[in-house]
């Protein structure tokens, strides 16, 4: 298991949180928490959902208390002026991948306190990427960077004949 977590906060499309759960559930990570809004497609995450830790919180005061306490460090993927290149990013250990909702972002509850904030750089004419495909993306840009994907554990049989 991946020493890494993500955190969708308050997502209104129901595919994008089981979108994200199936990629957590891919990349062996610690747990998603889903905060606010909790209703989700299940059909998305097709059984991912019953092979990761979910918690489920109400709050934006309940989540950071939940990573204080378990001593994350909150790195919210979100598009601003103190916002990093999340390829040129340095995650710092127990790192808290924070997505936001698809019209608001990170609430700024989150976004004070954060010990980071990244963006994913976009050269086309749209300002964002879809939430469950930016997650995904720093995800995977987390393992690349930590190397903690166990080799040996790649489920490869969908090309196997």
């Amino acid at each position: 298991m991946n020493n890494l977590a993500i955190a969708v906060m308050n997502l209104s499309n129901e595919a994008n949180i089981g979108g994200l759960i199936r990629t957590a559930n891919a990349a062996d990570i610690k747990e998603v928490i889903i905060v606010g809004r909790k209703k989700w497609n299940k059909g998305a995450a097709t059984g991912a959902h019953s092979r990761i830790r979910i918690v489920k919180m109400r709050t934006s005061d309940e989540f950071v208390e939940y990573c204080r306490e378990n001593n994350y460090n909150i790195v919210s993927v979100e598009i601003g002026e103190d916002s990093c290149n999340i390829f040129e990013y340095k995650y710092p250990k127990n790192t808290m991948l924070v997505v936001g909702n698809e019209g608001t972002g990170v609430p700024s509850k989150i976004l004070n306190n954060s010990a980071s904030r990244v963006y994913i750089p976009q050269y086309g004419g749209i300002e964002c990427l879809n939430v469950a495909v930016a997650g995904s993306i720093a995800i995977y840009d987390w393992i690349r960077k930590n190397k903690q994907g166990d080799e040996n554990r790649i489920i490869d049989r969908k090309f196997k004949n």
